[in-house]
């Protein structure tokens, strides 16, 4: 695409998802450098429905003037998801292009009290939209620059949480189907402004160790770690910091023992009954 093409202009911004979904194919080196010459106005429409992490990456290496005015047009809500995700130093330099009100705004939006989720999560997440197929979200995979976690999470146009995959189900998919159709709708999230004691014994922890994180609009933040959560609280309590997987494995062993008992005790009364037997004759 041109960015001196007035079609080009109209495209990303009458279809700025269809845009995003195109671009997120592209090195980001190329899409930077792509982003410097459009109009900040322009570029940030489709900014806004990109993934994260491929924002994220873009904007870290823009030139500082171009990023600083893409981040003062796109809404706080967006801003502060791709600026957590940029290293430190990076936030740091785009901060002397930021006017000061836009500074705070983007800290208030990003700071959570220490006790919470919020100070917790981390945002480094595996995400795929909603819309793509599954071919499309294996040649995205091919491409990840880290090992694929166990749950992919799964996002409509809003960033909202809608669903759940893992890399088995994508291997054994029809490769034309869409995510929206074979994703587990079924997930257990939770807010990122939940208390951390709280969660210790939050029922989903038996079955993983991480869940997604969401902000009141469903919108997905990060990804909590079980292990993460148990070294922030220093609890005395042993039961209350006992892993609920523990607990799992726990009644299973109680199930079987039990079992194991009843088995000893019918077998103990088949045997008296022949030994019975064996006497009365």
């Amino acid at each position: 695409m041109r960015v001196d093409n007035p079609l080009t202009r109209e495209f990303l911004l009458t279809y700025p998802t269809e845009a995003a979904r195109v671009l997120e194919k592209v090195s980001a080196g190329d899409v930077a450098a792509f982003f410097n010459e459009l109009p900040a106005v322009v570029s940030a429409q489709v900014v806004a429905v990109m993934l994260p992490d491929t924002a994220a990456a873009c904007l870290s290496i823009m030139m500082p003037t171009a990023a600083a005015r893409l981040m003062m047009e796109l809404p706080l809500s967006s801003t502060g998801r791709i600026y957590r995700l940029l290293i430190p130093e990076r936030q740091k330099e785009l901060s002397g292009y930021v006017p000061d009100k836009l500074q705070h705004r983007i800290r208030r939006h990003l700071e959570y009290p220490h006790t919470s989720v919020g100070a917790l999560l981390d945002p480094q997440i595996d995400i795929l939209p909603e819309s793509i197929t599954v071919a499309d979200a294996m040649r995205r995979i091919e491409h990840f620059d880290h090992a694929v976690a166990a749950e992919i999470y799964i996002i409509n146009g809003l960033h909202q949480l809608v669903g759940v995959i893992d890399l088995g189900q994508l291997l054994i998919a029809d490769p034309h189907a869409r995510l929206r159709d074979i994703m587990n709708h079924k997930t257990q999230e939770i807010s990122i402004n939940a208390m951390t004691e709280t969660l210790l014994s939050h029922p989903a922890w038996a079955s993983s160790r991480r869940l997604p994180v969401i902000e009141r609009d469903n919108t997905l933040a990060g990804a909590l770690d079980f292990a993460r959560l148990q070294e922030s609280i220093a609890v005395g309590d042993t039961i209350a910091t006992r892993d609920p997987l523990d607990n799992l494995l726990s009644l299973a062993g109680l199930y079987w023992l039990t079992v194991a008992q009843l088995l000893n005790s019918m077998l103990g009364k088949v045997d008296l009954r022949k030994r019975g037997g064996k006497n009365e004759y």
